[in-house]
């Protein structure tokens, strides 16, 4: 006994730390091994339930197979480093393991700097929150910091392994696509990277991204997976709350466009007979003054139509429905148009509006040519609203080699200050011209040419103080394709009057719509729906069918199905393919492309532009010229 007592003396004063350990308990230890771990005596250290939470992870080098390094954890969960030596030993009977912390081969001061290194890591990693957690498969042992365990919800207490852990604690919903970014990880031997949801022993539920590497022995077999966690449940929680203010936002855009789209569809409808008939009774007035009026209720009707599409361009453009298309246009006879539908509106103000085109200018340029047309016209509507009698000069420029095209418009006015100049690409903003005091609205028509333009890649900007006269430009990176490209439009000339099936629920349009026709030389059948359409076509023969889109009964979506289905079933000898156009006062580009996606081969916007109209019809009727040219050869 005497010599028991001396070796226990002996082994507990060593500078070494020493301890036995069998499974989850320490059989014994030395006074310098509790000192190490963080314990007063080794009773204490002894005494210690959880012993994985004190353990490292071992790094296993090639020589010296009883010679091992790894991490510790003490008591108070700060972590140190140690070189050791184990060996299996028989301990009164048992099997055990016997560390022996040997003393490092370093100076006073290497150890200190290494201990104030480990020490800012613990307490980096502390401040960030990120758990630390390892698992030895070779050495069937696992570490979790207090910083994994305080995320994962698990008490000092807590003896389950690292695998059982995570089987136990990851959202069975999570659990197959945690195993997949493992597998992949283990596969390919790269980072392992997952977020997953985990339920902490108390039920709550926690989002946390894991992350770590394995290491793998030369068969490829997995020794070692270690890594950190983090806690990302607040993130998640900002990421859900800024996608559900997207849906809000863009459900506030739907609706707003889907109320301006309406009220757009309910103005087009009384407009169309606004427009359409002064046009009729002008050719029919002999009274002067009765012409005058009838001129004074169209340019109206065009003011309140130009307002209705620019609200409705503008709406587009916010709600990000505004699609930019390439294409080959002439220039030059684009601007020439705009100017051209600015007539009357130029006449009732008495503006002379001239338009100077560079010789450059007289080409192909590859753009958007009805965006480029409507950035004119909404220009040129602010401009002659806001100028008096007298000259307006427009001026068609390209840039260096041809690339590029600016418009100049010269003569609108008084110049601006920089602050009024920045006013008016406000909608609906209060201003005072310089030529007029009065305060009075903007409008949208500057705003809507700006935003059309920084929508092609351009912008349009006003001249302030130190210009003459006032001016605006506009300019717009196009690229030249083509030149001498300033010949007169040829038009089209029927070769056969049409019989055409006209489908409209409103009266003053079946009766627009059919003077219209008469007028360009064709005959039509009129009925209100689908319904009755679809029993008409199936009684009489037509070269084509105006379609309207919103009717009771039968909309003109679905009846434009039903008569692809009717042509499909019935020989085509018989029941040819008709051309079916669109006419809607619905103006947006999803309308044009479901009703494309309906059957349809063509798309008019009301009110009905006469030469529009002319022109959708024209293919038409020289086809069907042809088929009978050829039906009597």
């Amino acid at each position: 006994m005497d010599y028991l007592r001396t070796l226990d003396d002996i082994l507990s004063n060593l500078t070494h730390g020493i301890l036995v350990r069998c499974q989850e308990e320490i059989l014994y230890a030395n006074k310098a091994a509790a000192t190490a771990f963080g314990f007063a005596t080794a009773r204490e250290l002894t005494d210690h339930r959880n012993v994985t939470g004190l353990m490292g992870t071992y790094i296993r080098p090639q020589l010296e197979a009883e010679r091992r390094f790894s991490y510790f954890s003490t008591v108070d969960g700060n972590l140190f480093f140690a070189d050791l030596t184990e060996r299996v030993v028989d301990f009164r009977g048992q099997q055990a393991v016997q560390i022996t912390l040997n003393t490092p081969l370093q100076s006073a001061e290497d150890l200190a700097d290494a201990r104030t290194l480990v020490e800012r890591y613990a307490l980096a990693l502390r401040h960030a929150k990120i758990g630390v957690w390892d698992h030895d498969r070779a050495a069937n042992s696992h570490y979790f910091s207090p910083s994994c365990r305080e995320i994962l919800g698990l008490a000092e207490t807590e003896t389950r392994t690292y695998l059982s852990v995570f089987e136990d604690l990851i959202y069975p919903e999570d659990r197959p696509l945690v195993r997949a970014a493992c597998a992949k990880a283990f596969g390919e031997r790269m980072p392992y990277q997952a977020q997953f949801r985990i339920m902490r022993p108390t039920g709550e539920v926690r989002w946390a991204s894991v992350s770590g590497t394995s290491v793998h022995d030369g068969d490829g077999l997995v020794l070692r997976f270690a890594g950190t966690i983090v806690d990302i449940s607040e993130q998640k929680l900002k990421e859900r709350e800024l996608i559900e203010a997207r849906k809000t936002a863009l459900a506030g855009l739907e609706a707003k466009n889907r109320f301006v789209s309406g009220l757009s569809h309910e103005f087009r409808t009384p407009i169309h007979a606004l427009l359409a008939l002064p046009r009729l009774l002008k050719e029919q007035a002999n009274r002067p003054e009765l012409s005058d009026l009838v001129e004074a209720s169209e340019l109206a009707g065009e003011q309140l139509l130009s307002l209705v599409d620019s609200a409705l361009d503008l709406s587009g453009i916010e709600t990000g429905s505004m699609d930019v298309r390439t294409n080959s246009f002439p220039l030059a006879k684009t601007c020439l148009a705009a100017c051209e539908a600015m007539k009357t509106r130029t006449s009732a103000r008495r503006i002379d509006l001239q338009l100077d085109i560079d010789p450059a200018a007289q080409a192909n340029f590859l753009g958007d040519e009805k965006l480029y047309l409507r950035t004119l016209q909404a220009m040129l509507r602010h401009a002659i609203e806001r100028s008096g009698p007298g000259i307006m000069k427009m001026r068609l420029s390209a840039g260096e080699n041809g690339h590029g095209a600016l418009v100049v418009l010269q003569d609108v006015g008084a110049p601006y200050s920089t602050t009024e100049a920045r006013s008016l690409f406000e909608p609906f903003s209060s201003i005072q011209t310089p030529d007029n005091p009065i305060t009075q609205s903007n409008g949208i028509d500057l705003p809507l040419a700006r935003k059309l333009a920084r929508a092609m890649g351009g912008d349009v900007t006003i001249a302030t103080r130190g210009t003459r006269n006032g001016a605006m430009q506009f300019y717009l990176p196009l690229e030249r394709v083509a030149s001498n490209l300033d010949e007169p439009i040829g038009s089209i000339g029927h070769t056969r009057a049409l019989c055409i099936l006209v489908v409209e629920d409103n009266l003053i349009n079946q009766r627009i719509i059919a003077v219209i026709l008469e007028q360009l030389g064709h005959s039509c059948v009129i009925v209100a729906d689908g319904v009755m359409c679809l029993e008409t076509i199936q009684k009489a023969r037509f070269d084509a069918i105006l379609m309207d889109l919103h009717m009771p009964n039968m909309d003109g979506y679905q009846t434009t199905r039903h008569i692809r289905v009717l042509e499909a079933e019935m020989q085509v000898v018989d029941f040819p393919a008709m051309p079916i156009i669109a006419l809607t006062a619905d103006a947006r580009p999803e309308t044009r492309e479901a009703a494309f996606l309906a059957g349809m081969t063509g798309f008019l916007n009301k009110p009905i532009s006469i030469p529009e109209l002319y022109e959708a019809l024209a293919p038409i009727a020289a086809a069907v010229a042809e088929q009978q040219a050829a039906q009597t050869a």
